[in-house]
């Protein structure tokens, strides 16, 4: 009577590992395709940032230097 206990015991607690096992797994599985799409909007999200703030940027930096340009000629024309 022990001994059938304790085989009672020892697949209850093997079937209880397996079935943790097979959670992680899924778990792990699971986690893991969120992080992906996670990234993949963070990706796309940054990439329209990144365009806009060119976009709102460039034209600014193309006004400085033509300003520059511009102080370039008349100090070379003064000297």
């Amino acid at each position: 009577m022990v001994k059938k206990k304790e085989n009672e015991f020892e697949k209850l607690a093997r079937l209880i590992k397996e079935e943790g096992e097979d959670i992680r797994t899924e778990l792990k599985q699971e986690l893991g395709n969120k992080i992906d799409k996670l990234e993949r909007r963070m990706d796309e999200r940054f990439t329209g940032i990144e365009r806009r703030l060119d976009e709102t940027i460039q034209p600014q930096l193309d006004g400085h230097a033509r300003r520059i340009k511009v102080l370039e000629i008349k100090t070379a024309r003064t000297h």
